[in-house]
């Protein structure tokens, strides 16, 4: 029986590949800082209680992860504002490489990355962004840090490593605040609350952007996949639903959907004001019989601003992945809407 270790189980991406390998019948053990309190409903058969930052906690772990077979890791170090630092970041994975130093059934180990290694979160990049592409000169990202780190310690080892890139990781998941699908229902159910018009919070430019995004189930699939599959080893894959979308043509449908007018894009001070909104929320949830939820557990606004703030193009090519084998696909715009109808019948959003 594969054995997974899940960097950051009780994320978004960490919650759905979790459930795929369970399904798949493998043993999932999860790894952080905090252990859940129900390892079940995370689809979870253990925990590893770890600071990835301690090198002494990793290598006091070692006999811990002596069983695992594949590693898949999603946890970052974020700093206040959404910043991601890069050292940190690069020594958290090395860390774990070391605490999985002499583990005899290593087999695989998977890295995170996003559409961020073309320079997408700085400036307009070439589309559709390929793998093949050189990296762009003056961006900064830990994906490149991680990405070496890992070319490197796989030399003459046994087992092999792959990283995705996918972008804006879409799903439903409660207490994962980097969810930008959540945050739009948010924003929706807000905006009627309140009576005023559903206003897209970027500029005119990024309402119209070209975007590709990524369906949660989608990535989950395609991680199984790039950690199983020969044709994967020591490979770098975009990872998206395989269609072109802009909000500004999905925007009044959101608006039908939450029963508002929908006005010109761009919000001054969009995060503050949404973060102003705590008391209008949890009176809104008490009236509508939602789920008892912290207001700050839920979404970041930050990550929302920051995600559908870009005024250029962000579409990438997933010619390789089908090249190498995996050819699933997703219509974008039904994927949106089984998301926010998913969180209406989990009473998260009315």
């Amino acid at each position: 029986m594969p054995v997974a270790l899940i960097v950051g189980a009780t994320g978004l991406v960490g919650a759905y590949i979790a459930r795929k390998l369970k399904r798949s019948g493998w043993r999932c053990i999860g790894m952080g800082r905090h252990r859940p309190a129900d390892l079940a409903a995370c689809s979870l058969d253990g925990f590893v209680t770890c600071d990835l930052l301690d090198p002494t906690a990793c290598r006091g772990v070692r006999a811990e992860l002596a069983d695992v077979s594949h590693v898949f890791h999603l946890a970052r170090v974020l700093n206040a504002g959404y910043a991601i630092p890069i050292k940190e970041n690069e020594r958290m994975l090395l860390n774990l490489l070391d605490a999985l130093e002499g583990a005899p059934d290593l087999a695989h180990v998977q890295i995170m990355h996003g559409l961020k290694w073309y320079g997408s979160h700085q400036h307009p990049f070439a589309i559709p962004a390929r793998e093949s592409g050189p990296r762009p000169a003056g961006v900064q990202t830990f994906y490149y840090a991680q990405r070496d780190a890992v070319e490197k310690r796989q030399r003459g080892q046994r087992w092999t490593f792959s990283t995705l890139r996918p972008h804006c990781v879409s799903g439903v998941s409660v207490g994962s605040p980097s969810n930008l699908m959540l945050g739009i229902g948010m924003l929706g159910a807000l905006m009627k609350e309140t009576g005023q018009p559903l206003r897209y919070p970027g500029s005119a430019q990024a309402f119209s952007a070209q975007l590709t995004y990524t369906d949660a189930g989608l990535l989950a699939d395609a991680m199984h996949w790039a950690a199983t599959s020969p044709a994967a080893a020591n490979q770098d894959f975009n990872v998206a639903n395989g269609d072109v979308f802009s909000w500004e043509q999905v925007w009044p449908k959101l608006g039908a959907y939450f029963g508002v007018e929908t006005g010109a894009p761009g919000i001054d001070g969009f995060s503050e004001k949404m973060a102003g909104m705590k008391s209008v929320w949890h009176s809104m949830a008490r009236r509508h019989g939602l789920a008892p939820h912290a207001y700050e557990s839920l979404v970041s606004w930050p990550f929302v601003q920051a995600s559908l703030g870009l005024a250029w193009d962000q579409v990438m090519s997933t010619d390789k992945l089908a090249q190498h084998g995996f050819t699933q696909r997703i219509d974008t715009l039904a994927m949106i809407f089984r998301i926010l109808d998913n969180y209406r019948e989990l009473r998260i959003i009315p």
